[in-house]
């Protein structure tokens, strides 16, 4: 199991525009330290979906970009802090899912070694049976 958390790095100030879908909002684009996988980006939603947070804003995952829909009036620091937090969240549930994926290859492995080892000793058997 080789898991990179991802966290946010930066703001992509260039690409920070106005969002013509709503009045007086802008599209302000996180950037994350890699890629994440639909698997990763759905914990992201999960996370997002079961937090009360009152000031939650529309986001969308586009490669390396969580755009957060914002206000002129928000704070960003609590915007940030926001999706810090549901990255966090995502990071440690895609890693349990990534801990119990390594660990049921695991026991399977183990299943096909015990397997072999029954094979092998009934190979082994077959040599000493008298016909």
């Amino acid at each position: 199991m080789d898991f990179q958390e991802y966290k946010i790095t930066s703001v992509d100030k260039d690409r920070i525009e106005r969002d013509t879908t709503q009045q007086n909002a802008f599209k302000y684009p996180l950037i994350l330290s890699g890629k994440p996988d639909d698997l990763w980006i759905k914990f992201m939603h999960q996370a997002y979906r079961l937090n009360s947070f009152s000031k939650k804003r529309q986001y969308v995952v586009v490669g390396n970009l969580i755009i957060v829909i914002v206000f002129a009036d928000d704070a960003m620091q609590v915007q940030l802090d926001f999706f810090k937090e549901l990255i966090s969240i995502a990071n440690e549930e895609y890693r349990k899912l990534l801990q119990r994926k390594d660990e049921e290859r695991k026991a399977e492995e183990e299943r096909k070694r015990k397997e072999q080892e029954n094979i092998d000793r009934f190979r082994h058997e077959v040599d000493r049976l008298k016909f």
